[in-house]
């Protein structure tokens, strides 16, 4: 199942409006007890300083520790407020499994795994009481790959975006930095973006 959450109804939402180029990709999901769910995020788009500071003063977090940081790529261990912690619950409260997680000033997507029909329906149900969106659902035999590397809302926009204005024409109509002016988002996310678009594009037809 393909899930999708706004920013200002689950977690982050702060630190996007303050570092409004940061995006966060989960890399697990570590369980401590039976009531909490602990992502490890890595923060890309935007250098460490303003990530944690934005991330002090964000209220839906209640502590956060760098692992390590290059560049602009930062890897967190997060503690969620309750309200995040009872959302996460809700969304693996079928003993679903979340393969991936990714945010962006877009919104949360969400990529869960099910063991049985059964239990997809039963979430399903709890979505709709709490405004969860519910993307797709997909039998695994029929997904592309369940690393989760189809596009997020975020890539396809910028991808069609440049289709559209003839960057991939030959000879180019635009490049990224008119690209990146025309969306509003800087070079750099728009380069990362991109990039991560085209590896998900690229990993959907060679590795299936």
């Amino acid at each position: 199942m393909r899930a999708g959450i706004p920013t200002e109804q689950f977690a982050l939402s702060g630190t996007f409006q303050a570092v409004p180029e940061v995006e966060f990709d989960a890399v697990r999901f570590a369980t401590h007890g039976t009531d909490r769910v602990v992502p490890l995020l890595w923060a890309t788009n935007a250098d460490t300083d303003s990530v944690g500071t934005a991330i002090t003063e964000d209220e839906t977090v209640r502590s956060a520790q760098v692992i390590t940081s290059q560049d602009q790529n930062t890897l967190l261990r997060m503690d969620w407020t309750d309200q995040v912690r009872f959302l996460t619950r809700v969304l693996v409260g079928e003993h679903g499994t979340v393969v991936s997680a990714r945010g962006s000033t877009e919104g949360w997507t969400f990529r869960i795994l099910f063991p049985e029909r059964d239990a997809v329906s039963s979430t399903c149900d709890a979505f709709e009481e709490y405004d969860i969106d519910i993307e797709r659902i997909t039998a695994l035999k029929d997904a592309p790959s369940i690393e989760g590397s189809q596009l997020t809302d975020g890539q396809f926009s910028i991808l069609k975006a440049a289709v559209d204005e003839g960057y991939y024409e030959v000879p180019r109509r635009t490049n990224l930095q008119e690209l990146a002016s025309e969306l509003g988002v800087s070079h750099q996310a728009l380069s990362e973006r991109s990039r991560r678009g085209h590896r998900a594009l690229i990993e959907s037809v060679v590795m299936p």
